[in-house]
């Protein structure tokens, strides 16, 4: 019974993601979207091949500026756990092979709070900084990027807030994140820093 239900299931979230497909700025060859699913602002986004994206996640492009740019991309190859959610103004840029493990939140933006009668959710949203999560990194779960850079083949460990740049090759954890460990190529090992 439960191989006649991932069956079907598969089935589903093909037809779910053929359906999409013409909405998004691009969506790639072999690339799967999981139902339930909500995307807003397809059109300023590009998934590549081979992308997939697990169940209940939220992908959304707003259009802050009116230009047609792309403001949000994932790489080929890259994997994205359950209720992730990605809000992008103006860059939110993964790249190739990255693994985004269940529960993180991308963001290049925050919610105005200049005024303290006023409700934050009618206060708007406002630009920071683009977020750019690097070749072959992996996400913990839980991890919030918040209009940061992080590095090729970087580790972010599970629960951690990064609000500042991770360098390529780094192993970083925490509320804000601190990068512990650095890869060293020379000797293949990870280096306390």
């Amino acid at each position: 019974m439960e191989r006649i239900h991932n069956f079907l299931k598969k089935i589903y979230d093909k037809v779910f993601t053929m359906l999409y497909r013409s909405s998004f700025k691009k969506l790639g060859r072999k690339s799967m979207l999981c139902m339930p699913f909500s995307i807003n602002g397809a059109k300023y986004m590009s998934i590549e091949s081979e992308v997939y994206i697990k169940p209940n996640s939220w992908l959304l492009a707003v259009d802050e500026d009116g230009s047609p740019n792309e403001k949000l991309s994932i790489g080929a190859k890259t994997y994205i756990g359950r209720n992730v959610h990605i809000v992008a103004l103006r860059g939110v840029h993964v790249s190739a092979n990255v693994l985004i493990s269940d529960n993180v939140y991308l963001a290049d933006n925050y919610h105005h709070f200049k005024d303290g009668y006023k409700p934050y959710k009618e206060q708007g949203v406002g630009f920071k900084k683009e977020v750019l999560i690097g070749d072959g990194t992996w996400l913990g779960e839980n991890v919030c990027v918040l209009s940061s850079h992080i590095g090729k083949q970087c580790i972010i460990g599970s629960n951690s807030v990064v609000t500042k740049d991770i360098p390529d090759y780094s192993m970083a954890v925490g509320t804000p994140a601190k990068v512990i460990k650095k890869f060293d190529q020379t000797t293949n090992t990870w280096i306390e820093v």
